[in-house]
C-alpha cells in the first residue's frame, strides 16, 4: 500500500524510519531499494541516534505514520517535537475522497455496521467499496463511486478531514497503551467529528457516547438512533421492527442476525445509507434479510438437536460479552466465558450477569475460573433472584459436553468469552474453530 501511496503523491524525497528489523523492513527494502532508503534508529537514550534523526528530517514536511507506531511512543514524540506534520495513509485517502465517503467508528459494532451499509448500497445498485480497519487498506481500494470505511481509533487520530457521513456505534475505553489515557482515546475516537461532516448519526442508547459527544461537540447537529428517537426499534415478542418514525422498515425476525445491539446496528446502518442519498428504499427488506452476520460475531451454528449454538468468539473484552448477554435470552441459556487475563476491569460484565442471570455459566481455560468466582460472589451478595449454576470446564470440548447436558432444544449456548484468545489459541478464529469442532464431535448420532 505504501508503494501505491508514494506513486500517487510523487514526493521529491522519501525515506523510511523504523526501530527494529522485521518482515516490514525487509518488504520495504525489496519494494523501494535505494529510491527510499530505510534507516533503523534506536532512540531511547541514544543522543547520536537523535542527532542522526534531526539531520535526516531536515527539510522534511510530512511524516506518514504507521498505525503500529503508538502516539505514546518515543519515535512519535520525537518526530512531533521537530515540527514535522504527522499523518497517515488513511487520513490522506479521506482528504481525497471526503464527498464520497461514509465513515463508521466505535468501540464495538463498527465492522457489522460498515458491512451492512456496504451491503445496502451495493444492493441499491451503487458501485461501492468497503475497506479501512477491516478488509482492504484504504490506499489499496480500487476506484469506486462511493466508499464505506471502518475507522479504528488509530486512524481517527490522524484525520484532518471528516467523511461526508459519519456513523458512531459505541464508546468505552480501549487501546489505552496506544493513546495513553481514556481522555486521549475518547478525543481521538471522536476527532472524526472535528472537521465538519455533513451528517452525523450516533447511537443514543450508549451513555458514554452520548455524554462525550455532547461534552465535546455541544453545538453539533446529530441524528440519534435509539429509544425515543426517529430511528429506533419497536419490540414485538422476541423480535423488533426497525422504525423510522411510525414507518416499519424491517422485521428482525426475517434476519439471521441475532442480538438487540446488532439490530440497533441495522438501524444505524439504514440511517447512514439513507443519509448518502444513494439508498434504494425498495431493497431494504430483501437486503437486510439476505445479510449474513460476520464470522465470529453472534454467529448461529446449526445443530440437529435444536440447541442454538452462537459463536461470539470475537467478543474479546468485557463490554462486548456484556452486549451479547444483554441481547440474547433463553430460559436455560448456557454461557461459555473466559480466556487470556489482561487485568482489565470486569465490573461491566458482572453488572450484566446480575441483570441477565444466565442459567448456566461455564468458565473456560485461562481466566474462566477467576471470572466464575467473581460472578458467584456478586450473585451471592445480590438480592435473591433466579438461580445461576456456575462451573469450570477444563477444555472447550468438556464445556460443550456439559452444555449439551444442560441445554434443550430452543435453548442458547453462547460462546462470548469477554477475553482475548492468545495463550490458549493462536487467535479468536482458532478459538471459534475449536468451538465448532467441539459441537460437531459431540453431536448425538442418529440410530441406524
Amino acid at each position: 500500500m505504501a508503494q501505491r501511496l508514494l506513486s500517487r503523491a510523487k514526493p521529491s524525497v522519501v525515506l523510511g524510519l523504523d526501530t527494529t528489523e522485521s518482515a516490514h523492513t525487509t518488504r520495504w527494502r525489496d519494494t523501494f531499494g535505494d529510491a527510499a532508503p530505510l534507516h533503523l534508529l534506536a532512540l531511547p537514550g541514544d543522543e547520536a541516534a537523535q542527532d542522526q534523526l534531526r539531520e535526516l528530517l531536515a527539510g522534511v514536511e510530512i511524516a506518514v505514520m504507521s498505525p503500529g507506531i503508538p502516539a505514546t511512543s518515543e519515535l512519535y514524540a520525537f518526530i512531533h517535537s521537530l515540527g514535522v506534520s504527522v499523518t497517515s495513509g488513511s487520513a490522506l485517502f479521506v482528504a481525497d475522497h471526503r464527498s464520497t465517503l461514509l465513515g463508521v467508528t466505535g468501540s464495538k459494532g463498527k465492522s457489522t455496521t460498515s458491512t451492512l451499509v456496504h451491503h445496502l448500497l451495493s444492493d441499491s445498485g451503487v458501485e461501492v467499496s468497503l475497506g479501512g480497519n477491516m478488509g482492504i487498506p484504504l490506499q489499496g481500494l480500487e476506484p469506486a463511486h462511493y466508499h464505506v470505511v471502518e475507522f479504528s481509533s488509530y486512524q481517527c487520530h490522524y484525520l484532518a478531514t471528516s467523511p461526508d457521513v459519519v456513523v458512531l456505534t459505541a464508546l468505552f475505553p480501549e487501546h489505552l497503551d496506544w493513546h495513553g489515557s481514556v481522555e486521549a482515546y475518547y478525543a481521538d475516537k471522536l476527532s472524526i467529528l472535528e472537521h465538519g461532516p455533513r451528517v452525523v448519526i450516533a447511537a443514543s442508547d450508549d451513555p458514554i457516547l452520548r455524554a462525550e459527544i455532547t461534552r465535546r461537540y455541544p453545538h453539533r447537529e446529530l441524528t440519534w438512533v435509539g429509544h425515543g428517537q426517529q430511528w429506533h426499534l419497536e419490540s414485538e415478542g422476541h423480535h423488533s421492527w426497525i422504525m423510522r418514525g411510525d414507518e416499519r422498515l424491517f422485521h428482525t425476525g426475517e434476519s439471521s442476525v441475532v442480538g438487540t445491539h446488532n439490530h440497533l446496528n441495522m438501524a444505524l446502518a439504514l440511517a447512514g445509507a439513507a443519509a448518502t442519498g444513494l439508498l434504494d428504499e425498495s431493497v431494504i427488506a430483501s437486503s437486510l434479510a439476505s445479510f449474513r452476520p460476520l464470522p465470529n460475531r453472534l454467529e448461529k451454528i446449526h445443530d440437529p438437536s435444536g440447541i442454538v449454538f452462537v459463536n461470539d468468539s470475537l467478543a474479546t473484552n468485557p463490554h462486548a460479552a456484556a452486549a451479547a448477554l444483554h441481547s440474547l435470552n433463553s430460559p436455560n441459556m448456557v454461557w461459555l466465558v473466559g480466556g487470556t487475563d489482561r487485568g482489565v476491569d470486569y465490573s461491566v460484565l458482572v453488572d450484566q450477569v446480575l441483570r441477565s442471570r444466565p442459567a448456566h455459566i461455564l468458565g473456560l481455560p485461562g481466566n474462566g475460573a477467576t471470572l466464575v468466582e467473581l460472578f458467584r460472589q456478586a450473585l451471592d451478595s445480590a438480592p435473591e433472584g433466579s438461580v445461576v449454576h456456575t462451573e469450570v470446564a477444563e477444555s472447550m470440548g468438556l464445556a460443550i459436553t456439559l452444555a449439551r447436558k444442560y441445554a434443550a432444544a430452543g435453548d442458547i449456548v453462547l460462546l462470548s468469552p469477554g477475553a482475548p484468545s492468545f495463550g490458549q489459541y493462536q487467535d479468536y478464529q482458532a478459538r471459534a474453530d475449536d468451538f465448532r469442532h467441539a459441537i460437531e464431535s459431540t453431536t448425538p448420532k442418529e440410530n441406524p
